[in-house]
């Protein structure tokens, strides 16, 4: 009869030790790292390639600071073709393992040519302009982003010449990067970026709309 108690008390005492051992594996435990988040791979840098008219560079390591260089010749409508060269500097923000963030101040210079009598070249005088903006970006999936930007400017013409804006010329701008994410390690991407341009002085305004075709690499 004793051989028998003492049988039960360490079957008893035993209990313990195997639901320790199989805490780590639990049907919990699996569950959650089921639902777990995708992280998609992150890089820290992007330039633009082999377009001579867009040239772009972006320091976009998460949770870091951020700069950006910027100048492309873009049609913006009929007969008018866009220059616009800026610098930025922010904080790129990664959220939800999926959304970036990044607010930015810079500084740019845009001017407008245009076509007259689809002959001659004339152009309206350049902008010197400061700028606050954003720029977001959501990771549907390691290959297709969607985004939308955003900024505001104020600065004033750099010459009067033929056509007057008056001073301050105060803008907006906003786009929408359609971003497609290809190669093995999702080094390169094709970029689609339709955009508006309102530009408005205190003796002339004006709109511009256009869309930016850009081939990045990262790394």
């Amino acid at each position: 009869m004793q051989i028998k108690y003492l049988q039960v008390l360490s079957f008893l005492l035993s209990i313990p030790l195997f639901a320790q051992a199989e805490q780590p594996v639990s049907q919990s435990d699996q569950l959650a790292s089921q639902t777990q988040e995708p992280q998609f791979i992150q890089y820290d840098n992007r330039v633009v390639m082999f377009i001579p008219f867009h040239q772009c560079y972006e320091r976009i390591k998460t949770e870091a600071f951020y700069v950006g260089a910027e100048a492309f010749l873009v049609g913006s409508k009929k007969n008018h073709i866009l220059l616009n060269s800026e610098l930025r500097a922010g904080y790129n923000f990664f959220l939800n393992q999926k959304d970036h963030l990044t607010p930015f101040a810079g500084a740019g210079y845009i001017e407008d040519f245009y076509f007259h009598d689809n002959i001659h070249l004339r152009h309206k005088p350049g902008i010197a302009y400061g700028t606050l903006g954003f720029l977001y970006t959501h990771e549907f999936t390691s290959v297709f982003n969607l985004g939308i930007n955003g900024k505001v400017m104020i600065g004033g013409p750099v010459s009067k010449n033929h056509f007057n804006w008056g001073s301050p010329v105060i803008g907006t701008q906003f786009s929408v990067p359609i971003t497609f994410r290809f190669g093995r390690d999702r080094h390169w991407d094709f970029r689609l970026e339709p955009f508006n341009l309102y530009l408005r002085g205190s003796r002339a305004s004006r709109d511009y709309s256009g869309c930016l075709v850009t081939l990045g690499y990262r790394f």
